[in-house]
């Protein structure tokens, strides 16, 4: 079907009047353009074409619609039949229809794949984050905060995270427990460890382990009910074990002695005590 306005190009937008209900005009781009149809020009300004694209992509129209010219004498049959088939769409016209530009659907594939690679990414670190739900909570990732330069190098006790290296190194009976007065410098040691892993500096077997510093104020704040201590215990328990490679380091671990003890229930050192002794978990004590 051919412009009803021009004659020349096919009609690719067809109206119908709401005056005339079963008359149908069909207009080609450059005709519709010309009359301003709005969604017409909407959608080329989108597209970002130029009148010469325009013209060229009607060309390709005309060509694709009658790829003879009107002549159908070398046809060689009357009702133009061409062997081989129809003709295929023409490179040009899918060129033209992108803004002329050949890599445009390479780039856009390319933003896709990015965008789903970020929403992946995403996806990854949402899933970490709830499956460290309990450790983001009451736990401090002292090896993340080296690694981001928020902590100070720890001085004078080089020997004692050498020793805490040595034990963290054994395969049984390997949680130290550091014992000695206030503002010797116990937390310092646990300090100096991260410091250590984040630089490398550390057995191939401790390069990956984390050091968290359990808050054990966090972990007994809000505790109104029986059992509630208890699942907060246990959840961090299995996510250490989940993960495999986290340190917990326990400040004043003398005060896990009888914290969640009622009646009926147990407190946090006889819960940590079969985790401990099976070797799932692997602890740093200062008292």
């Amino acid at each position: 079907m051919l412009c009803s306005r021009c004659h020349k190009r096919p009609a690719v937008v067809f109206l119908s009047s709401s005056e005339d209900a079963g008359k149908t005009q069909g207009l080609c781009l450059t005709c519709a353009r010309e009359l301003g149809i709005k969604p017409v020009n909407d959608l080329i300004d989108k597209m970002g074409l130029t009148d010469e694209q325009m013209e060229a992509m009607e060309d390709e129209l005309n060509d694709l619609v009658n790829p003879d010219g009107g002549n159908t004498e070398n046809n060689g049959d009357e009702d133009g039949f061409v062997p081989g088939g129809a003709a295929l769409l023409p490179t040009a016209f899918l060129k033209n229809f992108y803004g002329g530009s050949e890599s445009q659907p390479a780039q856009e594939h390319a933003s896709e794949d990015s965008s789903s690679s970020e929403k992946k990414k995403r996806g990854r670190a949402d899933r970490a984050k709830t499956k460290r739900r309990h450790l983001n909570a009451y736990c401090t990732n002292l090896t993340a905060k080296a690694k981001s330069g928020e902590m100070d190098h720890v001085i004078g006790r080089d020997k004692e995270i050498s020793r805490v290296i040595q034990i963290l190194s054994r395969r049984t009976k390997n949680n130290p427990c550091l014992i000695g007065e206030p503002g010797v410098g116990k937390t310092a040691v646990a300090e100096g460890l991260a410091l250590r892993i984040a630089d490398g500096n550390v057995p191939a077997h401790l390069q990956q382990k984390e050091i968290f510093l359990l808050d054990l104020t966090s972990l007994v704040a809000g505790t109104q009910f029986r059992g509630q201590f208890e699942s907060r215990i246990k959840g961090l328990i299995d996510e250490i074990r989940q993960e495999g490679n986290i340190i917990l380091f326990i400040d004043e671990i003398h005060n896990l002695v009888g914290t969640g003890d009622a009646e009926g229930s147990m407190n946090a050192a006889n819960i940590l005590k079969p985790a401990l002794s099976r070797g799932e978990i692997q602890v740093i004590g200062a008292t």
